[in-house]
């Protein structure tokens, strides 16, 4: 049986959808949300403020030299939450789909957090199991906006 899954994500949700055939005679297909994963982690600890302005140090004394971002030293901390987080969306994609004979995958992610869990996505899916990837951040969508823009870019049939 070929099934479709579809997971969009961004740096802080994840929604995972099966594509089901709907019993309306209007409606063919219909996304049934599976699992939503947010990424745990607080403001403070990613190095961005409640007002999502870049904190910065406090000492602003001439004397104690320029004032740097605390940003600037978190990067690669962020990226290192960000790839556990897609390492989770991997396994709970990977559990979902383990008894699959046949089927898709279809990866909705911002560009940055795609490339962020890219790998862990195609390592935690069987070989009979296809990964698409698109590169859009779908992630706060409704799940009938969400099937709409996925039928125009011909991933699901489109509505009559």
């Amino acid at each position: 049986m070929n099934r479709t899954c579809i997971v969009v994500a961004d740096a802080g949700l994840a929604r995972i959808y099966d594509v089901e055939e709907d019993a309306s005679p209007r409606v063919k297909m219909k996304l049934v949300e599976r699992a939503v994963l947010t990424n745990d982690t607080d403001l403070k600890s990613r190095g961005e403020s409640v007002t999502g302005r870049v904190r910065s140090e406090t000492n602003t004394d001439r004397g104690s030299g320029p004032v740097h971002p605390m940003d600037a030293r978190r990067e690669r901390h962020r990226v290192e939450l960000d790839r556990r987080f897609g390492l989770e969306i991997a396994r709970q994609a990977g559990e979902m789909t383990k008894s699959w004979t046949k089927g898709a995958v279809v990866f909705v992610a911002e560009p940055r957090f795609l490339g962020i869990a890219r790998e862990s996505m195609r390592q935690a899916l069987a070989r009979q199991v296809e990964l698409k990837e698109i590169a859009r951040d779908y992630a706060h969508l409704a799940p009938t906006e969400l099937y709409d823009h996925l039928a125009r870019n011909g991933i699901v049939p489109a509505r009559p």
